[in-house]
């Protein structure tokens, strides 16, 4: 027996889990630099940090606090839903696509009960999955001969987008964060700027100092928008991880499990059962041809006779003689 060589090992071994998790370790490795970079240039300007009024330091705190908070329940949430795809497409694993013949006789009996044996073992929102491809499993006898087992309805329908992704990826609150980030650092500025606005007063009987409160006012100025711009800075942050790390490989992956469940189970579309009816329809009006023609004759010279010439008694029809009596 001949062994494979290096090169057939090779293209025999699926590299995309590898090149995935390179990916990750390379782009954690750029995001590491840019934070030590930043945490470079912060250092480099203390005198701007102390001219931040004390409410806007604690305002940024919880603005970072808050986004990492909310940035890790979006990367569970991502992998509780990729870790359900995986599962359930471990248990299609084993059977390969249905081909041009499957799709047109079926998916036979044996198959379908070691595919049923294989989904025994799933679990939760996976388990549920296989429950409604198996109750849109219908079988079917076309004109060939044998039958087998399509799906009723396409695989969209019965495995949509709300059923996959919503129970554990819930795209809707993750794609209202930036705003919520960018708002609470702009209440947080607004709210520093009222407050020194606030101790801005004129007092017209002091005539050499009518105006109060005016040097807090400007010389904190500039730190009170360090919320606003920080804000921004985190919901870009966020938005980049929600639609290059989420977003786009749930919707990857899927798309790869319908195109499995697309692959194994056949579909039986309504165009395919009214060309079978069509062609049974046919065959048997074809079968009832001969004896139609066969009995022609009789039936025009019936038709064709004298009124007078028939017979009343009813011999020539027994049904009519039946009634008779």
């Amino acid at each position: 027996m001949r062994r494979p060589n290096m090169a057939t090992r090779l293209r025999s071994l699926d590299l995309r889990p590898s090149v995935a998790l390179l990916g990750m370790l390379v782009q954690g490795a750029a995001w590491f630099l840019v934070f030590i970079t930043l945490l470079l240039a912060i250092s480099a300007m203390p005198g701007f940090f102390q001219k931040i009024p004390p409410g806007i330091q604690i305002a940024c705190e919880l603005l970072v606090v808050l986004a990492a908070a909310l940035l890790a329940r979006m990367l569970l949430e991502r992998r509780r839903v990729l870790r359900a795809f995986d599962e359930f497409l471990s248990a299609l694993a084993p059977f390969p696509a249905a081909g041009l013949a499957g799709r047109n006789d079926g998916l036979a009996h044996q198959r379908l009960d070691a595919i049923r044996a294989s989904a025994e073992r799933l679990t939760g929102k996976p388990r549920a999955w296989w429950s409604a491809l198996d109750e849109a499993l219908e079988f079917y006898e076309g004109t060939g001969g044998e039958g087998g087992w399509f799906l009723t309805q396409p695989a969209t329908e019965i495995l949509t987008e709300d059923d996959l992704v919503t129970p554990f990826y819930h795209s809707s609150f993750h794609q209202a964060v930036p705003g919520i980030l960018t708002a609470l650092g702009l209440l947080a500025t607004f709210t520093a700027i009222l407050v020194a606005l606030a101790g801005v007063s004129y007092n017209a009987r002091n005539p050499s100092q009518p105006v109060t409160g005016i040097d807090a006012l400007i010389n904190g100025l500039a730190g009170k928008f360090l919320s606003s711009i920080l804000a921004l800075i985190l919901s870009m942050v966020f938005t980049f991880v929600e639609k290059k790390y989420c977003e786009r490989q749930i919707d990857r992956r899927r798309e790869e499990l319908l195109g499995r469940v697309k692959e194994i189970f056949p579909f039986l579309s309504q165009a395919r059962i009214l060309l079978d009816l069509q062609r049974i329809a046919t065959a048997f009006q074809n079968r009832l041809a001969p004896e139609a023609d066969a009995g022609r004759p009789e039936i025009e010279g019936r038709l064709t006779r004298h009124p007078g010439e028939i017979d009343d008694s009813g011999e020539d029809d027994p049904h009519a003689a039946q009634f008779g009596r």
